[in-house]
């Protein structure tokens, strides 16, 4: 065996960040002949060319990633070159994808095109090959891959169009020839034929192809190469000549097309390593086949218990409890402790730092960040472990509230530890728990569902009457021990389940009670497959008992029933009468002007019901608000694609709350930046840092449909087509002179007025680049006559664009015009500050979207396993504050002179005139 065999080096594929590089070689075999009824291949004109002419081909190949039927990366080409020939590239692609973000069943599509007019091209072939074979190593070397004529790739994983047959697990279909097999015998058989995978052939004058002349020299070939084979120079000399002969001759003759490529090697020094499909926090294990022959083996022992490690489990944390408690780490250790502290929720331990954290757990019970980090080391399936680590939950410091989110999610199940996160939540303020609602709701489908409609609730909190036995696991929830360093607010209330708490909210404060209705509500339409189907009876379920125990409780919660009950009657004839119009042919003022008829025929409206005269019902976008009649003189239809209505409605006290109804849309996306940003604005006012940010108001009351607080105020798109400039803009909403204001004399605009502007420019650039909110044009860049600029639709986000080119900030050239040298360095001192009083509470941020990671929201759920690092990276924790400072100076100064963003806008704006 060479040397270079005798070790087998490998890298894991998160590890790699290089971009993946394919060689595009050559076409052989026979190209299928032109139909003889095809139109384009008529010799009528003198722009069309026949596929054989070889003269005047002009072919390229056109190469993409995809995984699961999406694609991940967008498509890469080879060059244009005329050939007379051979079709022969030779041409090196760059791929924009990494190594560390290619799924394990990422395929690589390659379609042939042929331009056969100015205006025309042609599918000439397509293969697929998957990226990682079957043992799990990405692919290396040389292939030669099978063209389906005239087919588009199949960019599924277990492809139609595949172009490289996969060994099979059992080698006996092979060996056995079943074309000498007697009718009767196929008969007699056909129950087994007919469950077997039907066999892809390599050509189309092979049946088996682990038998094909050609297929055997090729993986001989690539064999030797690869270092497997034994290194015997003489003999290689005489060997290898024919045999690359014979493979030249094997692959002209055959009746396929094949396509040579070249997957490029990795280097590790000198030597060639291997690329290992894995990601550290994957938790399914994949039965990898052993070697390199073409039989699967699989270890008979894998499932079984480890001796070893449970021999250095034993020892690693013994029942040694009364040594433990007096442990103290040394200064290393305490380094990697506080290093371990500092890792972001979720992220994995390696078993070394698993057994350090447990070793040092009373050490680190005195530090309340290292609670969900001690619970994550914990064998749950250990019974002295468990009851180690419950009785140590007692004595843990007390954990901040939003800390205990992190305790919801789907990686803690024990219920005691899911009680200990709802008691931490007892002790938030109404205000408090409204932010995190709607990730408690999503926390839910995380929760033991016999416990979900188990009884009625209880709003005193005092002890349920269950109506089964399943609630006994939260009667003996943590009870608090003689520690003095116990807050004993934890426990002054029986533990509870999380859906049990929010019905107990639900019950004392009517607005909980009707954002959690609607949160819930939603979620019982996600049916899109069994597992969501189950969530959503889960959900379902939910709601009932949500409704019944508002019915059962008192006098209040029953008219907050039957106040939920109004609205949802209320929406469902908005949803009627918005369908009515939207079936309306014509414009948006046509549509317009019958919505308004609409509305004006009162009783005898097509949907049944007066909009004009109902009786007061709580909005549901804002339930304090007691909404009578729409005004139908101020009702609007926006020029946009899904038509959006703006209704006016009139107020029990008589003022006038604007609203849109937006019908076609799911809002949950929108609904959950909004609340970020909410949440973002409250963090910096508790610093008294006000960047006057418009966080608006939405509400998703179905996938299809919800409502959007409406700010009066104008997309900067038309403020720039008006008044040319946004200082004009606001020296036109100038309504009180003072002379004595400088700033008013220098440029016509008040200090106040100035001052907005300036801190909203600043508050929505850090915010919408922390949350990476894409599609950022000029129509969702409003500005109110208050000064204040603010973002509207976040249809794109977590570094999402449909615009290719994204700048990671968006300031433009017409935002800044308007400042001078002090309101610069006003805007940049702004940014700075959020963007360093954010980073501390970046673990906030990490566990709401943790806990919504499972709502089928549409740009997390294409990426689900990265949304948390995604955001994670855009906060720069591993810069300290100073080098974190310096960064957005960069990403700032880069995004002012940007020509890609004006470029966009004046596209768009062409765009919407003609629409």
């Amino acid at each position: 065996m060479s040397n270079v065999s005798e070790k087998f080096q490998f890298v894991y594929s998160y590890q790699l960040e290089d971009r993946i590089q394919i060689k595009i070689g050559s076409v052989d075999g026979e190209r299928p002949q032109p139909a003889s009824n095809d139109l384009f291949h008529s010799k009528n004109s003198s722009f069309i060319r026949s596929l054989n002419d070889t003269k005047h081909s002009e072919p390229y190949v056109v190469c993409q990633v995809f995984s699961d039927g999406q694609p991940l990366c967008m498509p890469v080409q080879t060059s244009f070159k005329p050939f007379n020939d051979r079709w022969n590239w030779n041409e090196w692609l760059t791929l924009p994808l990494r190594y560390c973000d290619l799924p394990r069943h990422s395929i690589l599509t390659l379609c042939i095109h042929e331009i056969f007019s100015p205006t025309d091209t042609r599918i000439v072939g397509s293969t697929t090959i998957s990226l990682f074979a079957s043992d799990g190593t990405f692919r290396r070397g040389i292939y030669d891959l099978k063209l389906w004529p005239k087919t588009p790739p199949d960019v599924r994983f277990n492809s139609s169009t595949l172009g490289k047959i996969e060994p099979t697990l059992n080698s006996e279909p092979i060996l056995n020839n079943y074309k000498n097999k007697t009718p009767t015998n196929l008969q007699n058989n056909s129950k087994q034929i007919a469950t077997e995978t039907p066999v892809i052939t390599w050509n189309d004058e092979s049946e088996y192809p682990m038998l094909d002349e050609f297929s055997r020299i090729s993986k001989l070939i690539k064999t030797h190469c690869d270092g497997h084979t034994i290194n015997q120079e003489w003999l290689e000399q005489l060997i290898l000549p024919k045999t690359h002969s014979s493979l030249d001759t094997e692959r002209s003759n055959t009746k396929s097309m094949l396509l040579l490529i070249e997957f490029a090697r990795t280097m590790m020094g000198n030597s060639e390593c291997s690329v290992i499909y894995f990601e550290p926090s994957f938790n399914d294990i994949i039965n990898y086949p052993i070697g390199y022959t073409d039989l699967v083996v699989f270890d008979p022992e894998l499932n079984l218990e480890n001796i070893v490690e449970s021999k250095h489990l034993k020892l690693a944390r013994s029942g040694r409890k009364a040594m433990d408690k007096e442990l103290k780490p040394a200064r290393e250790q305490h380094d990697k402790l506080m290093e371990i502290l500092e890792y972001s929720p979720g992220q994995f331990l390696p078993i070394e730092e698993q057994d350090l954290v447990w070793k040092y757990r009373f050490f680190l019970s005195q530090h309340k960040k290292a609670l969900a980090k001690f619970l994550q080391c914990v064998h749950w399936d250990k019974e002295e472990e468990v009851k180690q680590a419950l009785d140590l939950l007692q004595q843990w410091v007390t954990m901040d509230t939003e800390d205990a989110l992190e305790l919801l999610g789907p990686a803690y199940h024990h219920p005691k530890v899911r009680s200990y996160a709802v008691a931490r939540l007892r002790q938030a303020s109404d205000e408090d728990l409204l932010l995190y609602l709607l990730q408690l709701v999503q926390a839910l489908r995380y929760e033991r569902y016999d416990l979900i409609n188990a009884y009625l609730v209880d709003a005193a909190g005092e002890d349920q009457n269950s109506l089964n036995s399943s609630s006994e696991n939260y009667a003996n929830v943590v009870v608090p021990s003689d520690s003095s360093s116990v807050d004993s607010t934890k426990f002054c209330c029986p533990p509870i389940d999380l859906s049990t708490f929010l019905i107990q909210r639900a019950c004392e404060k009517p607005i909980i009670a009707n954002y959690l209705f609607w949160y819930a509500y939603v979620e019982c339409e996600n049916t899109s497959s069994l597992k969501d189907k189950a969530t959503s009876d889960m959900y379902e379920a939910f709601v009932e008992r949500l409704s019944i125990t508002l019915k059962t409780k008192n006098e209040q919660t029953q008219q907050v029933r039957l106040s939920i009950e109004a609205q949802k009657k209320f929406v469902d004839k908005l949803v009627e009468l918005t369908n009515i119009v939207k079936r309306v042919q014509g414009s948006a003022k046509v549509k317009e002007d019958k919505l308004r008829s609409l509305l004006l025929e009162g009783d005898d409206s097509p949907v049944k019901f007066n909009f004009l005269n109902f009786d007061p019902i709580s909005l549901p976008l804002d339930p304090e608000i007691k909404i009578r009649r729409i005004i139908p003189e101020k009702i609007r239809i926006f020029k946009s694609a899904k038509l959006p209505f703006l209704f006016v409605c009139e107020t029990t006290q008589g003022e006038e709350y604007p609203i849109i109804f937006k019908y076609g849309d799911d809002l949950r996306q929108d609904q959950l930046i909004l609340q970020i940003v909410t949440l973002m604005d409250r963090i910096l006012r508790k610093e008294n840092i006000d960047l006057k940010l418009t966080p608006y108001k939405v509400l998703s009351t179905s996938l299809k449909h919800g409502f959007v607080q409406y700010i009066e105020s104008q997309p900067l798109q038309k403020i720039l087509e008006g008044n040319r400039t946004i200082r004009q803009y606001l020296q036109s909403k100038v309504t009180v002179t003072n002379t004595d204001d400088t700033v008013l004399n220098e440029t016509g605009i008040p200090r106040e007025m100035m001052d907005a502007y300036v801190k909203s420019c600043a508050g929505y650039c850090v915010v919408t680049y922390l949350l990476g909110i894409g599609d950022r044009h000029l129509d969702n860049l409003l500005l109110r006559d208050s000064g204040q600029l603010f973002h509207i639709d976040f249809g794109f986000i977590m570094g999402r664009d449909p615009k290719p080119l994204p700048q990671a900030m968006r300031v433009s050239r017409d935002m800044m015009e308007m400042l001078d040298e002090k309101h610069l360095f006003d805007f940049s001192r702004h940014c700075f500050t959020a963007f360093i009083i954010l980073r501390k509470h970046a673990n906030v941020f990490a566990n709401l979207f943790s806990l919504m990671l499972d709502a089928n929201i549409p740009d997390i759920a294409l990426e689900r396993d990265k949304t948390v690092k995604k955001l994670l990276d855009k906060f720069r924790l591993d810069l300290d504050p100073e080098k974190a400072t310096s960064y957005l100076k960069d990403l700032i100064d880069s995004s002012k002179g940007a020509i890609v963003p004006q470029f966009y806008d004046y596209l768009h704006k062409w765009a919407l005139a003609f629409r």
